[in-house]
């Protein structure tokens, strides 16, 4: 049986085009995680306050198709929690079609993007990815 992503319509432009329902359907899977290095103030000298934690994270399709999902994240804490949120829109090369089979505005298929990682349990993944990549390296001060 032929995923769904491989029957879309090559494009030169480089974008996989999916229906609303194909994008639910799509089963992303983790490939890169990596945390971005802060660059501003020193840390001996930032020493007592909050501390930011962001990065990003690449997800591929299972199935083998080329359609890829990206995104930044921050980890927020709250009293007594650790949180991951997404920020700002995704990077992809997927561009959503609506039900005339016309490309959706570049604007709008990024917020349904965004709305799809924000139902999808990648924290935890993204986590493990993070300590695999990042245990045992010596730190900098």
């Amino acid at each position: 049986m032929r995923h769904f992503a491989f029957d879309a319509p090559r494009s030169i432009d480089g974008l996989v085009r999916l229906s609303t329902p194909a994008l639910h359907a799509l089963q992303l899977t983790h490939l890169l995680s990596g945390i971005y290095e802060d660059h501003g103030t020193p840390a001996l000298q930032g020493c007592g306050r909050q501390t930011k934690i962001a990065g990003y994270t690449e997800w591929i399709d299972s199935a083998g198709s080329s359609a890829t999902l990206s995104w930044d994240w921050e980890i927020r804490c709250v009293p007594g929690q650790v949180r991951w949120h997404r920020l700002g829109l995704p990077f992809t090369n997927l561009l959503l079609i609506g039900d005339d089979l016309q490309d959706l505005p570049w604007q709008r298929s990024l917020e349904c993007l965004a709305a799809r990682v924000d139902v999808m349990a990648w924290a935890e993944s993204t986590c493990i990815a993070l300590r695999r990549r990042y245990a045992g390296l010596p730190h900098q001060i």
